[in-house]
């Protein structure tokens, strides 16, 4: 970690061990530490992606928002100086929902994970992650070096370059029915303690999106991580008519961050 980290930042660290947590593809680092009993995390991210949803001073400001409306992260610090920002979380409770992925529950509660979800009002979200919004996103890391640099183009045999992506992307946004998104729902970015409460993490993405991005990466979680099958049954049980052409958009515009 860097020594020159801003003050408020070393003072709640105040000497404990750093432990970095490898589990991710993000350009930030987070390392774990605890105060006592309690366990604490720490996550930075360079200046270079303060206009992007890498940025964790944005989702520290989601956190915030999201506090007393749904289960999240606790923040304890924030912070930023010329090089990196700075963000300390309290750790939830319970277990990643990886864990329990194959147990049978994991249709269940992924159901209860994007209802908990998409439940949260918009009303005054100053948060937007419409396709729009992540396709000036994906400019900008496209033309800065910064998109991912490990992707796989070949699930789609008419896209070769990260550009032909980017243009399939502008010339099929989609009409968007726009709800609260988690914008990253993942069986590793939700939480499930003892009595089957969900917790949620990394939502440095969320805010308003169309309801089927969330769905659209469930279904690619259930369908990679247990089966064909259960993916199937969670469409099944969404009450409404299934959009392959929106779940598609979705898991191409994941592909280059």
């Amino acid at each position: 970690m860097p020594l020159n980290m801003p003050s408020v930042i070393l003072r709640f660290i105040d000497g404990a061990l750093l432990k970095r947590d490898k589990v991710g593809e993000s350009p930030c680092k987070v390392y774990s530490f605890y105060r006592g009993d309690t366990l604490f995390y720490l996550k930075s991210s360079p200046v270079v992606y303060a206009s992007t949803t890498y940025s964790v001073m944005r989702e520290a400001a989601v956190l915030q928002w999201l506090a007393g409306k749904l289960s999240v992260p606790e923040v304890m610090a924030i912070a930023e100086h010329e090089e990196h920002e700075y963000m300390i979380t309290r750790s939830v409770p319970g277990r990643p929902l990886s864990s329990l992925i194959h147990e049978g529950r994991a249709l269940d509660l992924f159901r209860d994970a994007l209802h908990q979800i998409q439940s949260v009002s918009i009303d005054a979200c100053p948060f937007d992650v419409s396709a729009a919004a992540r396709l000036r996103e994906l400019d900008y890391l496209l033309s800065h070096g910064l998109a991912a640099d490990e992707y796989d183009l070949q699930q789609w045999p008419d896209l070769v370059t990260p550009d032909d992506l980017r243009l399939r992307l502008q010339a099929s946004i989609p009409a968007e029915d726009f709800v609260f998104s988690h914008g990253d729902l993942g069986d590793s970015n939700v939480f499930v303690d003892a009595s089957d409460a969900l917790y949620f993490i990394d939502l440095g993405r969320g805010g308003k999106a169309d309801s089927w991005l969330d769905i659209a990466f469930v279904h690619r979680n259930l369908r990679e991580d247990v089966s064909d099958d259960t993916a199937a049954q969670f469409l099944d049980g969404l009450g409404r008519p299934d959009s392959p052409a929106k779940r598609e958009f979705y898991e191409q515009l994941d592909e280059l961050f």
